[in-house]
């Protein structure tokens, strides 16, 4: 046994020796700017998009567009998809990015395995990571869970900064990766209603229930092409037309009125019913 004693820190005086103190929280890193409505880094954006809603669109000015992300907020983006080569509207990506058509484990092992190859953190690449209509078409190797799955939990821990999973069909993506997004994405016109309902019922509680969840998304897409963004990370969530106008917060519906726009015609004039909201609002003015 060592013969070193240990020296405990004596408590300030009149201070609760037993108190549970807080962990320090590391020093930040210092991050390029972003505009505040989009996704904060680390995020999760889950985007559930059927065919012809402009999800590719979105994609090329979240990724291209210096007022989003653009072409020098990461260090590297990698884009997955089947249609990379194909889709006339992603030629722009396959000049800035790093593009795959294929998925497979073995691929993205590779990535981690780069991105985990650097014992000095602040020297590791910022990367984003796209993966485009892969979600639910694949199994993993040997029968065994995809490691995209995994994925959703830890991303953080491999300087993915933002990871895109874009899929037309919401009950084809795991569990996992809907409870681990922090941000969502939902395109319009949406073709399925019923569809539509089962990603309704999963949402609903966070919005005022089922209904006042789907009254949300018809609010914030009056237009075609326009979509739902939904911000998980705050605390209540909150749920907005596009990135530019804040439609509704989240929490248990109290009125008929406390979660969502009586009108959007003239989307920036219109502000949710409440003083929570309205405060919101002027914050982000």
């Amino acid at each position: 046994m060592s013969d070193k004693k240990r020296i405990e820190p004596l408590p300030k005086k009149g201070a609760n020796p037993l108190k549970i103190l807080p962990v320090k929280d590391p020093p930040k890193e210092q991050r390029k700017p972003l505009h505040p409505n989009l996704p904060q880094p680390p995020s999760l954006l889950l985007m559930i998009s059927p065919i012809r809603t402009g999800k590719s669109t979105v994609i090329n000015n979240l990724l291209l567009n210096s007022n989003f992300f653009g072409q020098d907020y990461f260090d590297d983006t990698i884009v997955i998809s089947p249609t990379i080569f194909n889709d006339k509207t992603s030629r722009f990506l396959q000049k800035a990015c790093s593009c795959y058509d294929e998925y497979s484990d073995e691929l993205l092992e590779q990535i981690l395995d780069d991105q985990k190859s650097y014992d000095d953190l602040s020297m590791r690449p910022s990367i984003a990571l796209i993966l485009d209509d892969v979600i639910g078409v694949f199994k993993g190797k040997q029968g065994r869970e995809p490691m995209i799955n995994g994925l959703a939990s830890r991303f953080r821990h491999y300087g993915i900064d933002l990871l895109l999973m874009s899929c037309q069909n919401y009950r084809k993506v795991s569990p996992v990766i809907r409870s681990n997004s922090t941000h969502m994405i939902i395109g319009s016109p949406f073709p399925n209603n019923r569809e539509l309902g089962k990603i309704a019922e999963e949402m609903g509680d966070q919005f005022g229930g089922e209904d006042n969840f789907l009254k949300i998304y018809h609010k914030a897409t009056p237009e075609k092409y326009d979509f739902l963004y939904l911000n998980l990370t705050t605390n209540p969530p909150e749920a907005w037309h596009n990135f530019e106008t804040l439609v509704a917060l989240g929490g248990q519906k109290e009125s008929s009125e406390d979660a969502v726009l009586g009108d959007l015609s003239g989307h920036e004039s219109n502000k949710v019913s409440g003083p929570e909201l309205e405060k919101k609002q002027s914050k982000l003015k």
